[in-house]
């Protein structure tokens, strides 16, 4: 219940599950993927062997994805309440829902102050905080993976496929969620990302 990402859990409130009432875990409102294939029609009659068996025949394929950050729960690591459980509360929201605004640090790679931490408050003593859960929002995703493959006659009913495959072709950085525990030196703070650009190449004999 504390998740909503079939994992199990607990609420922060067992006498309230409401309290815990907000988007799931995986929940993405915007998400635009594009899939693409080109199949180069170039010198695929030409008399010449090394352009109509090397040069020609390719084809291009790509998957482009763009979508919106997942969602960002706001935690304290003290049980304010006294209910002898830590780590599942969450603070007061002392103001207006602060957006994803990220300032580079001058002396690493890393993303500071995307939230603005005056928006939240330690409850009172012996009280949950009004926060929602999964009141924020991280970073936006935007990938692009290609593909370059040709099918080579071999003989007979035989071709040889090879194929270059590039995965986040345009190295794009896609960064991971702030930090998200109030109070901590973590708070608001993206210290990593997805996976930079990877290439792979590959062949297969089909017979």
């Amino acid at each position: 219940m504390s998740t909503h990402s079939n994992g199990g859990g607990q609420t922060m409130n067992n006498y309230d599950i409401w309290a815990d009432y907000g988007p799931a875990n995986w929940d993405v409102p915007h998400r635009f993927v594009a899939t693409y294939i080109y199949d180069v029609p170039f010198l695929k009659t030409s008399s010449n062997p090394v352009l109509k068996y090397v040069v020609a025949g390719w084809q291009v394929g790509g998957v482009s994805t763009i979508q919106s950050g997942t969602p960002v729960n706001v935690t304290i690591t003290t049980d304010r309440a006294n209910i002898g459980i830590s780590g599942q509360q969450r603070p007061n929201l002392v103001g207006s829902v602060p957006a994803l605004n990220c300032q580079p640090n001058t002396t690493t790679l890393e993303l500071i102050n995307c939230y603005d931490a005056a928006a939240f408050a330690l409850p009172a003593q012996f009280s949950f905080g009004n926060a929602p859960r999964n009141v924020l929002r991280g970073p936006k995703f935007a990938s692009t993976d290609l593909s370059l493959m040709k099918n080579i006659p071999v003989g007979g009913t035989a071709q040889l496929q090879v194929r270059a495959e590039i995965f986040n072709a345009f190295n794009t950085v896609n960064y991971n969620n702030p930090g998200s525990t109030f109070g901590a030196a973590s708070f608001g703070r993206i210290s990593s990302a997805g996976s930079m650009r990877q290439v792979q190449l590959g062949a297969r004999l089909s017979f």
